[in-house]
């Protein structure tokens, strides 16, 4: 691990809903700090209904109080509606990258971080790819990327063995049921998510994802 390596949080699928956003919020904010975060990256499903906006909005206030935070969405966002998850969070603080870019200086190097749209790679010593659902693997390996994260599968929330980097049997239906993946210089992390819309896992925890980049 680099001396000076800058702090990444990854946290997808965060699925807030009533009777639980309140402790996922608190989970999430609590991770943040303890782990002493220096930028933190939602990865998509953030909401699962529009009751829950404001919500997400303050979650971000909170998270902002920590760390720079960059959003993308993911497909449950689009039920609820994209530009209002949107401006749930931009409203608290945060910067929305699905189609665009953010650098972030960290001592002497700079983050370089994108959204699964973005027309292209910004100028950076570290390459990120904040995206949802790690079907973007297929090509974002071959785009000069370091890091490529996702989320979107939970792991398939039932896990009876890993094979080759993959999960199964949640790999026999999706090809990139993977926690972790190398191709050449780029590494992807999939996120097993905070949250879910159907509570029932097996060897399959809930999490977020700390990276030293």
């Amino acid at each position: 691990m680099r001396y000076d390596a800058c702090r990444l949080m990854y946290v997808s699928d965060i699925h807030l809903r009533r009777a639980r956003a309140d402790n996922l919020c608190r989970q999430v904010i609590e991770s943040a700090r303890s782990s002493e975060t220096d930028v933190l990256l939602l990865g998509g499903d953030l909401v699962d209904g529009p009751a829950e906006l404001g919500k997400l909005g303050d979650l971000v206030g909170a998270l902002c109080e920590v760390a720079p935070v960059f959003a993308v969405g993911g497909n449950h966002d689009r039920h609820v509606g994209t530009n209002r998850v949107r401006d749930a969070v931009v409203s608290g603080g945060g910067k929305w990258i699905h189609a665009g870019a953010a650098r972030v200086a960290h001592g002497s190097r700079v983050i370089a971080v994108s959204g699964p749209d973005a027309a292209s790679l910004p100028e950076g010593d570290f390459q990120v790819l904040c995206a949802h659902n790690p079907r973007v693997w297929k090509t974002a390996r071959h785009h000069g990327y370091d890091l490529v994260l996702a989320g979107h599968l939970h792991g398939c929330q039932v896990v009876a063995f890993e094979f080759r980097d993959r999960l199964f049997p949640g790999a026999v239906f999706y090809p990139y049921c993977y926690l972790s993946h190398q191709y050449g210089s780029t590494r992807l992390v999939v996120s097993r998510g905070v949250s879910d819309l159907v509570p029932i896992r097996w060897r399959c925890p809930r999490e977020v994802v700390l990276c030293h980049v």
